[in-house]
């Protein structure tokens, strides 16, 4: 049985997801509050970071990696065979992490996780600003099709959801990207997400 180590309001929630989806036998470990930096925890995984898991003697982390390494064993059609396909996965999903991901963070930061002394709100806007050509790209990628890769639902969604979810609680709006904020409502709607999210 896959061993996943998680916490809430951490990236662990896109694997979390992930196995939801997959319905594979999982056992959870919350690692919230400080667990992460125990000596126990850090001998199995020296990066001490989230998400993590152990599926026999193979060790994982870094939520991507995690994650198409459970969809290729496991997930059928949510890891395609069609090579162009996997690399257009590849594609949103780094996309996601490398562009997106770190805007929406620094916003995080003057928003809520620096001293409020030390947060500067124009920072977050310049944030928000720079979100809306990065939407524009996300938004024609919905144009011919409800999901990111292949017309259906699948790994990439996944992946570039649980960023782009991060969106709207940080005053960037997604009013005038409605594929996008249709998208996300969606995929919101699945019964495997709601299931990952009650657990965290």
């Amino acid at each position: 049985m896959i061993r996943f180590y998680g916490a809430p309001r951490s990236s662990a929630g896109r694997t979390h997801w992930l196995l939801e989806e997959l319905g594979i036998p999982y056992e959870y470990r919350n690692m919230d509050g400080g667990k992460t930096r125990s000596p126990e925890f850090l001998a199995l995984n020296p990066s001490g970071k989230v998400p993590f898991i152990e599926d026999g003697d193979l060790t994982l982390f870094e939520s991507v990696a995690i994650n198409f390494y459970l969809a290729e064993k496991y997930g059928g059609e949510l890891w395609p065979a069609d090579i162009r396909e996997r690399a257009l996965i590849c594609q949103w999903s780094m996309w996601a992490m490398t562009n997106v991901q770190p805007i929406l963070i620094d916003i995080m930061y003057h928003v809520a996780l620096l001293p409020e002394a030390e947060r500067d709100p124009k920072k977050a806007e310049q944030g928000r600003e720079w979100m809306k050509p990065y939407l524009k790209v996300l938004e024609g990628g919905l144009v011919e099709h409800e999901y990111l890769v292949g017309g259906k639902f699948g790994i990439a969604d996944i992946i570039v959801a649980s960023v782009i979810n991060l969106a709207r609680p940080l005053g960037v709006a997604l009013d005038e990207y409605p594929r996008t904020a249709a998208w996300l409502a969606r995929l919101k709607e699945r019964p495997a997400y709601r299931r990952a999210a009650a657990a965290e």
